[in-house]
């Protein structure tokens, strides 16, 4: 069974991070039993034990035994009928070795030391999960088809995107007695990536952010997706037997239904209020049954208690989907939220933080001691730390003189 190492290594992933569907785990199964995969699949379990999550988990001692009790015996002995239960038993012993070190360890209380390496930036990193509950990890994934579902083809391409293509044939099919099948992007820390959904609306997600919405939009009366985190919309128009069928973006604090095509949204937890810029078109933005607003090109509705709209350089809310940080009078703490999700850091701050003003731009592809730099021309002095547990991050302090 010839099998293509991409395929393998996503399977191998999707199985061991608990994610692959029945039928994932099906043809896994089957390519372990073959004897042509036997040194790719000991390759990979090999890397597996050896990655830096894991190493942090047993000791050297503890992996060598793995490998040689438990992985030796298949090779030397070529007991083939017996490899499917025997890869079983090594993936649990592994996966049990991983779950008894979090939990001695997450009790503890962490530690940390000075960090002199580098805190790469982020890229396209994402998870999509499939309306069964299927995970598939696009980081990984090689570009072509990487799922169906009623009907719809779900494919990456080579630019980074993930891309809807409807079967024609098939559109009486694409909905369930239950409504729509819904489809979940998400970015973590770190990541960002694109989506064209169904209709040929492309949205790009920022870091720790998610897009939920059907995997297709035909027979329904609008489009209607859900936001958590920051997304920048490029909305195609549809009609359908010359009836508009709107778009709408429900996230915290408001709804925006599409009136024009451009905007971004950034609806962070963490942020005070939930911020709709608009670069082309309208959008009408509203807190459901209470209030709404109508705005335009250079706008920015503000939806708190109430939405507020404000005059705005719309490039600067969509910065990040050029691949920029840019600042206009914003303070350290506004610099830092962006740079702990891009970096994949915590923040801290010791002593007094001045209130400076910062304006400017810095290159999001940078390393963060490079971004950072526009802290020290305010004065402002910063350390990395490194925790001495694997499921910590990483955290930045920032410090006055």
């Amino acid at each position: 069974m010839a099998v293509a190492q991409a395929k393998l290594k996503f399977l191998f992933d999707q199985y061991m991070n608990g994610s692959a569907s029945e039928k994932q785990e099906q043809e896994f199964m089957g390519i372990v039993n073959s004897e042509q995969q036997k040194e790719a699949l000991l390759d990979l379990m090999d890397r597996y034990l050896e990655s830096e999550t894991f190493s942090q988990g047993l000791s050297a001692t503890q992996k060598t035994s793995i490998l040689e009790v438990v992985f030796h015996p298949v090779v030397t002995r070529k007991v083939f009928p017996l490899w499917t239960k025997i890869v079983a038993a090594a993936m649990l012993l592994i996966l049990l070795s991983i779950g008894t070190y979090f939990i001695k360890n997450q009790g503890k209380a962490v530690t940390y030391s000075q960090y002199t390496g580098e805190l790469a930036p982020g890229g396209n990193k994402a998870t999509l999960t499939l309306a069964d509950g299927t995970k598939l990890s696009l980081t990984d994934a090689a570009n072509g088809k990487v799922a169906e579902q009623a009907g719809v083809n779900i494919r990456k391409t080579a630019a980074g995107q993930l891309l809807y293509e409807l079967k024609e044939t098939a559109i009486s099919k694409l909905q369930t007695k239950a409504g729509p099948l819904y489809n979940t992007i998400s970015t973590p820390a770190g990541g960002q990536y694109q989506v064209i959904l169904p209709d040929g609306t492309k949205v790009w997600l920022n870091a720790e952010s998610s897009l939920k919405y059907p995997s297709s939009f035909a027979g329904l009366k609008q489009r209607r997706v859900e936001l958590k985190g920051e997304a920048y919309f490029e909305v195609s128009k549809l009609n359908v037997q010359a009836k508009h069928i709107p778009f709408i973006v429900a996230s915290r604090n408001q709804e925006v239904e599409v009136l024009g095509t451009h905007f971004n949204i950034n609806s962070y937890e963490n942020e005070g209020v939930s911020a709709t810029t608009l670069l082309e078109g309208l959008v009408k933005v509203s807190r459901p049954a209470v209030f709404e607003q109508i705005i335009s090109p250079g706008e920015q509705a503000l939806a708190g208690q109430d939405i507020q709209v404000i005059q705005v350089d719309p490039l600067n809310a969509i910065a990040w989907k050029n691949g920029l940080f840019k600042f206009e009078k914003a303070n350290i703490y506004t610099i830092m939220k962006q740079f702990s999700r891009w970096y994949n850091v915590d923040v801290a701050y010791e002593g007094k933080i001045p209130d400076n003003k910062f304006t400017g731009e810095v290159y999001r592809n940078m390393d963060a001691s490079k971004a950072l730099r526009i802290l020290s021309y305010a004065k402002i002095n910063f350390r990395v730390e490194i925790p001495d547990q694997a499921y910590a991050r990483k955290k930045i302090i920032i410090t006055s003189n």
